[in-house]
């Protein structure tokens, strides 16, 4: 069966991954964090309708996915707003899209599902980060221009704005929840999903 849904999951290197985080977790330790997070990520988006890509150009990066099982897209751009616009364009055989972002510890199966149906079902939809990032992002309507940075969710709702995109905004916990910093990190140890609990991160 031809699949019809695209998930890339943009992972820039596990050189100093979580880099917020480096006062509290030494390099392995967020390496492997890194690690776990993509796969559980993997995990919860794969299904038979979705072909699941981390997107890369670190040989470090590549090597774990293909010790995973896990799709890799190889960009010959530079940038992560250029790799996701060629990662996209060179799979513009797919009906639906998203580019999730790789430090979204509480996406489930079940939220995964909700994600993939409201993607099918709108234009476009979209979450907001704490600090105004977009952390996921994806629908039925393909774009061809991203904006990923600081601030990136008003620069992102402003261009579909632009372009007459109608977009929905989603507000679960699951959706813009980012292991970004030391309070994320607080919450997230006192909060622990299940996927985190069957690992042992020392």
């Amino acid at each position: 069966m031809k699949k019809s849904f695209l998930i890339g999951i943009p992972i820039r290197d596990f050189k100093n991954p979580m880099s917020r985080l480096s006062q509290i977790l030494t390099v392995e330790q967020r390496i492997e964090l890194s690690k776990n997070l993509i796969i559980n990520l993997h995990n919860v988006f794969n299904t038979g309708e979705t072909s699941v890509y981390v997107i890369s150009n670190d040989p470090q990066v590549e090597s774990f996915c293909v010790t995973n099982g896990i799709g890799c897209f190889v960009s010959t751009q530079k940038g992560l707003n250029k790799e996701v616009t060629d990662f996209l364009e060179c799979n513009s055989d797919y009906k639906f899209w998203s580019i999730v972002h790789g430090d979204l510890p509480y996406i489930t199966k079940y939220f995964a599902n909700i994600w993939i149906q409201l993607c099918k079902s709108k234009e476009s939809v979209i979450a907001e980060s704490k600090d105004m990032g977009t952390p996921i992002f994806g629908g039925n309507k393909r774009l061809n221009v991203f904006s990923y940075g600081e601030k990136s969710f008003t620069r992102h709702t402003d261009m579909l704005k632009e372009k007459s995109i109608i977009y929905e905004r989603v507000f679960h916990k699951e959706f813009y929840f980012e292991l970004d910093d030391e309070d994320d990190y607080l919450e997230f140890i006192k909060h622990p999903p299940r996927w985190y609990k069957k690992i042992n991160i020392t």
